[in-house]
């Protein structure tokens, strides 16, 4: 599991090692965030630094939505060829059931330790018609993992440029889409409505990550990263050329997202931290997350080129060989935390033993993998087996299609 949904395999032709520094920074990030949630922080720390330190927590889910366009781009694009479609697109598949299984036991976890999960919203929620605290982002990866083969393929037919007006178009009509009927409004049950949320981010459901429509936007987005860094041409980019381009798109997304935090007001800077925006789908959340991914993106690769070398920033770039891992399991551990800090100083003390437990966590199933055989054995036959079902139902798929 160390190659999983959030990590691309390697590729012999181009292995920016900062974009994986980018990704374990998003990753703790956003795990930081839920840890902010679960140890009450908030009921005790206020002030401008709060207000930041939460919109730079925001930031992490886009960000690594948008990595991930980038690994299709630079990764898994170049495999998308007609003799490896199958494979490219069976292991993107396995991802996405491995998504749907972590998933799932997130659930039950959630079921056995939390009086509002009954069976059958549990049931529901597993069948994507629920909410969960923290992991709805695997429910989103379950789906953009299973479509990601269509988006590549739809990257080859029409282009990135045709691709990324489509996105910018969604975002524009954003008047237009929040003024269409939700479920909600024609009486239909409130699972309908979450799902309707889900798809499209449209209604009054409250849920825990970007909707599927607009999330794809991001995905795109990390695309055009990918693209510019990398280059036309199919061989390996030359590393002063990629410290170029990056030095670039930090100066290209780092003047605007400064410039905007400057212009925006208090309270809507508080909006981007307090999730609101991200709610309520708003463009600007996702034009923050887009250059503030940028940002990081730019910043981790100019750092990794300058400073020691890949080897040495791999091992520090734990978190991402073990997302999967971490989102699934961390944020299990903080389901079953069910102590209330009564003062600042217990929150900040049950914050730091859950971030040092988490990293601890992640750091222990990257070393496991390395040196516990059996532990190794079975986490990858359990994938194999899962990556198998993958290939024969999408060889059924695709027989059937072309009959």
């Amino acid at each position: 599991m160390t190659q999983n949904a959030f990590t691309a395999p390697p590729f012999k032709r181009t292995r920016i090692v900062g974009i994986d520094l980018a990704r374990s920074i998003a990753i703790l990030l956003a795990m930081a965030s839920h840890v902010w949630v679960v140890a009450y922080l908030g009921e005790f720390y206020r002030g401008a630094w709060v207000t930041a330190l939460r919109v730079a927590m925001a930031s992490a889910t886009p960000t690594f939505i948008v990595l991930f366009g980038t690994m299709l781009e630079i990764v898994y694009l170049p495999r998308f060829g007609p003799g490896a479609r199958r494979a490219t697109s069976t292991r993107l598949l396995s991802r996405a059931a491995q998504c749907w299984l972590l998933y799932c036991l997130s659930v039950v976890v959630l079921f056995l330790t939390r009086d509002d999960y009954s069976a059958k919203f549990s049931i529901a929620t597993i069948l994507m018609l629920g909410v969960t605290p923290f992991t709805d982002i695997l429910k989103f990866y379950v789906v953009v993992l299973a479509i990601a083969p269509i988006l590549i393929w739809a990257r080859q037919r029409f282009g990135l440029v045709a691709l990324t007006v489509g996105a910018i178009a969604i975002h524009l009509l954003y008047p237009l889409f929040i003024s269409l009927p939700t479920p909600a409004g024609s009486n239909m049950p409130i699972e309908v409505g979450r799902l309707w949320k889900f798809l499209f981010g449209l209604g009054e459901a409250q849920l825990g990550g970007p909707s599927i429509m607009r999330g794809i936007t991001l995905v795109l987005a990390g695309m055009v990263i990918g693209k510019f860094l990398i280059g036309p041409n199919k061989a390996q980019p030359r590393s002063e050329d990629i410290r170029h381009k990056a030095t670039l798109l930090l100066l290209g997304a780092g003047i605007p997202v400064s410039l905007l935090f400057i212009m925006l007001d208090h309270e809507t800077v508080r909006s981007l931290g307090n999730l609101s925006l991200r709610i309520a789908e708003h463009p600007l959340y996702f034009l923050v997350g887009v250059l503030c991914a940028s940002v990081l993106t730019a910043a981790s690769v100019l750092l990794t080129t300058a400073v020691w070398t890949d080897r040495e920033w791999r091992v520090l770039a734990f978190f991402g060989r073990t997302s999967l891992f971490t989102f699934a399991f961390g944020n299990i551990l903080l389901y079953c935390v069910v102590i209330k800090p009564q003062s600042s100083g217990s929150a900040l003390g049950l914050a730091t033993a859950l971030m040092i437990a988490i990293i601890a966590l992640s750091f222990w199933f990257d070393w496991a993998m390395r040196k516990i055989g059996w532990l190794a054995s079975i986490v990858n036959g359990t994938q194999r087996i899962i990556t198998s079902l993958c290939e024969e139902l999408y060889g059924r798929f695709t027989t059937t299609s072309a009959s």
